[in-house]
């Protein structure tokens, strides 16, 4: 039985709006901004592709797909393309970010919405937005999502570049790292709190506040694992391999759903149903202090009060250990 209640009138840290057909959440008080929505607006459409993966509404669907805009294929641009949002309505055009799109393409590749996919993917540009571009790994993954007839090929570059770039990534983060007095699989899922970040950052110097943010995120990391996660099931070619064995070396233990994106079957059943739903999206964070999170803030209370439904992080793992056991229920 999953957690999902639809509707804006319930007690919920996170809902579904049924009119906007966007999976938003209530901003914390300290974060909320004078003549904003203040419903999480600005990371909607990678919420919402969350929830579709989690939950599979159809509403959900139809948010992803109201969130790109076709235009082009008249005097000022020639071929067709599509403008991503991060909102309905056209919000955050002007700076919808690489998190939204691969967020919401991911979701419609994992839940079998290929014809949907296939069309956005062929003629989504290079440039998200003003603010953004692809990236040549990114633009090489959206390739890998259409109906090309080198889908081989451009698994191969999706993959060489990854492994190139989280080399890196990876290696500068083991010597930033006892630097700051970032320490993994040392806390668990549900002893994490913010504190140790914000204690952690207290301390800190102005180098190692400098430092601290040349720090490959979390965030980067759980995104890079729904993209291996999505590519082509037929075709596991030897640089897949060693960017997966990569990304699973460096993948906290703790991290049940990254680990089962990037293909680990020892994830028990147990550990899934013992994990706690979190104030924030878990999964998209690192546990070694590196980042806040905003978790473990709220009291016990709060916590049965607000968490009761829409828990996107645990139902969203759920689906996940199902669909790579390949079974339906437990």
């Amino acid at each position: 039985m999953n957690t999902f209640k639809a509707g804006k009138k319930i007690k919920s840290k996170k809902f579904f709006d049924t009119k906007t057909k966007m999976m938003c959440e209530h901003a914390w008080e300290w974060a909320k901004k004078e003549g904003a929505m203040n419903v999480g607006e600005g990371d909607a459409l990678w919420r919402t592709g969350l929830a579709y993966i989690a939950w599979k509404e159809p509403l959900m669907k139809e948010g992803i797909l109201e969130c790109y805009r076709p235009f082009g294929e008249n005097y000022h641009f020639k071929n067709k393309m599509y403008q991503a949002s991060r909102h309905t309505g056209r919000y955050g055009e002007d700076d919808v970010s690489r998190d939204q799109t691969i967020m919401s393409l991911a979701a419609l590749k994992v839940n079998g919405d290929l014809e949907e996919l296939d069309e956005i993917a062929s003629h989504l540009p290079y440039r998200l937005s003003r603010r953004f571009v692809m990236g040549p790994g990114m633009w090489a993954w959206v390739k890998t999502l259409t109906c090309n007839k080198h889908i081989k090929l451009y698994t191969n570059i999706t993959c060489g570049l990854g492994l190139i770039e989280k080399s890196i990534a990876i290696g500068l983060n083991k010597l930033i790292a006892p630097i700051c007095g970032f320490k993994r699989n040392v806390i668990k899922n549900n002893d994490y709190t913010s504190r140790v970040h914000y204690d952690l950052k207290e301390k800190w110097n102005g180098f190692q506040k400098q430092l601290s943010r040349a720090y490959y995120p979390g965030f980067a990391f759980h995104l890079a694992c729904w993209e291996i996660f999505t590519l082509p099931e037929d075709y596991n070619p030897l640089l897949r391999k060693l960017y997966t064995k990569l990304m699973l070396s460096y993948c906290e233990k703790e991290n049940y759903l990254c680990r089962l994106l990037l293909g680990d079957k020892t994830v028990t059943w147990e550990e899934v149903e013992n994990y706690n739903p979190r104030e924030g999206f878990r999964w998209q964070a690192y546990l070694d202090g590196s980042w806040s999170n905003y978790n473990g803030e709220k009291s016990q209370e709060w916590k049965d009060k607000y968490l009761k439904w829409n828990q996107m992080d645990k139902d969203c793992l759920i689906t996940i250990w199902l669909k790579v056991r390949k079974i339906d229920s437990i």
